[in-house]
């Protein structure tokens, strides 16, 4: 997709990254573990099911194929399991690493979800069948349906899974190609010991995390901390697996706020009249350049080329791991940046860098935060008395997280919505940064007659969640989403009369 290299390079990304759903699938290599249990559903659904993934072009090599002289299944092959096995024969036994080979366990049931739940109900019971079978996708087999669910809470509903390409293509491959893993803290620069948002005059920003958190906690919709404690092993040793995969977190939380703090934004340059200092660079051959110390891009929008100078960007950032709606100020907001073209972390004066460790949505805030500075230096130049370049220069941007999505009935005046058709890929994948960064500029190209309004985007994540943008406070970010919750409501209920 067009600009998408511009926010690898910068999040220093590498690799091939398949951002389209056909091509992660012929990017996929599966194998299929012995059944654990056998039942005719089951049979006839894993027979179709892997007849569908060789016609959408996955590798699917016999398991003997798969494994290393160790036994362990080679880094890269998505497992395949069928029914629940004993502790000794789960596939999570087999892996190279936790990060390296997806586990998809398939089981003839219904998700084990109680009738009517809550947000957290609904997370909670997923959480625990993760934790009890060490699987990283759940998928359970009904009479009419099949149904995939994810970690951060996604519960989707299929079709019949008697012809099940459709959702194999467009539900579940983007899960297996993009996985769920953390930035590694090898890959962050931590300054320990250096954020005191008194010393620094945030006082306010901090005031209105709070503020926020506490909208947040009252509605519900932003959902709580997960411990791992709360949730039922099969043993001590897989306890353990599942610490290790989160990085050694004491639980999972969802949803995050975020205030970019605000920076001198110069005005984007066209190519074709930029100074002999900026064009005299190959820019066909790297879109990302270095000159003088200082970082520009060539970004393509409004059919033109244009040369953007990326300052350092800050933001002060809810911790990862802690309660987004029961904040300690004193240790649950930190500071994250791109300085000196490294992700860094600051970490609060009480806390050491073990303690701030990366969130799994770092690529995409950092995305958003880097789009937002290429969308306001274009906004300085061709519509210089905008309100998003003002806002980002004086007063910084608010960015927040929540696994729910907007109410296309109950729009944000000055806010562009996009991600609906993406591939619903999960949170800490290069993905999602490609999508909410692509997502932002070319919802900029779309207001284009009314630019001068332009106050931010609403990115909409499939299966995941949503990303409000803009010159929004945190706290009126988070009334915002609780009045378009009261809103839907009433229309639901209005709408069954």
């Amino acid at each position: 997709m067009k600009n998408s290299n511009l926010i690898f390079d910068l999040l220093q990304i590498s690799g091939n990254v398949p951002l389209k759903e056909e091509k992660m699938a012929r990017d996929l290599t599966v194998t299929f573990q012995p059944p654990h249990k056998h039942s005719q559903r089951l049979d006839n659904f894993v027979a179709i099911f892997k007849n569908n993934l060789i016609d959408l072009g996955v590798k699917v090599i016999p398991y003997e194929d798969s494994l290393t002289e160790e036994k362990k299944v080679k880094p890269g092959i998505v497992i395949i399991e069928q029914g629940e096995g004993k502790n000794e024969d789960l596939a999570i036994r087999k892996v190279s690493s936790l990060y390296d080979n997806p586990v998809v366990a398939i089981f003839d049931e219904a998700p084990p979800i109680p009738d009517n739940p809550t947000l957290q109900e609904t997370l909670d019971s997923i959480v625990g069948v993760l934790a009890w079978n060490l699987t990283h996708v759940p998928v359970f087999v009904e009479e009419d349906k099949w149904t995939i669910c994810t970690m951060n809470g996604a519960v989707i509903e299929c079709g019949d899974w008697r012809s099940p390409k459709q959702d194999i293509l467009y539900s579940l491959v983007p899960k297996l190609s993009a996985q769920v893993v953390p930035p590694s803290r090898d890959e962050i620069v931590y300054r320990e010991g250096i954020f005191d948002p008194i010393k620094l005059g945030y006082e306010d920003y901090i005031q209105d995390f709070m503020s926020a958190a506490q909208v947040w906690h009252d509605n519900g919709l932003m959902l709580a901390h997960t411990s791992i404690e709360d949730l039922k092993y099969r043993n001590r040793l897989y306890k353990r697996i599942v610490s290790k995969y989160l990085d050694h977190r004491t639980g999972m939380s969802y949803g995050f706020m975020v205030k970019q703090l605000p920076t001198e934004i110069e005005p984007a340059i066209d190519l074709d009249h930029a100074p002999p200092s900026l064009n005299g660079s190959d820019w066909n051959e790297h879109k990302t350049r270095n000159i003088n110390g200082d970082t520009y891009l060539l970004v393509q929008l409004f059919e033109k080329d244009w040369i953007v100078k990326i300052p350092e960007v800050w933001l002060l950032s809810t911790r990862s791991g802690c309660n987004k709606t029961n904040l300690d100020p004193s240790k649950d907001i930190l500071k994250l940046g791109l300085y000196k073209g490294e992700i860094t972390i600051d970490t609060p004066s009480n806390l050491t860098k073990e303690e701030c460790r990366p969130s799994y949505d770092t690529y995409a805030i950092l995305a958003h935060a880097i789009g937002n500075v290429i969308t306001a230096s274009i906004l300085k130049t061709l519509a210089p008395d905008s309100i998003f370049h003002r806002y980002l220069q004086n007063d910084g941007l608010s960015i927040s997280h929540w696994h729910g999505y907007p109410d296309t009935d109950f729009p944000l005046d000055g806010y562009i919505l996009h991600g609906h058709e993406n591939p619903p890929v999960s949170c800490s994948t290069p993905q999602s940064a490609a999508y909410a960064f692509i997502g932002k500029l070319r919802a900029l190209s779309e207001y284009r007659s009314h630019l001068d309004k332009y106050r931010g985007d609403i990115h909409v994540e499939p299966h995941h969640g949503t990303n409000i943008t803009g010159c929004l406070s945190i706290t009126e970010s988070a009334k915002y989403v609780d009045e378009m919750h009261k809103h839907s409501q009433v229309s639901e209920k209005l709408g069954s009369k």
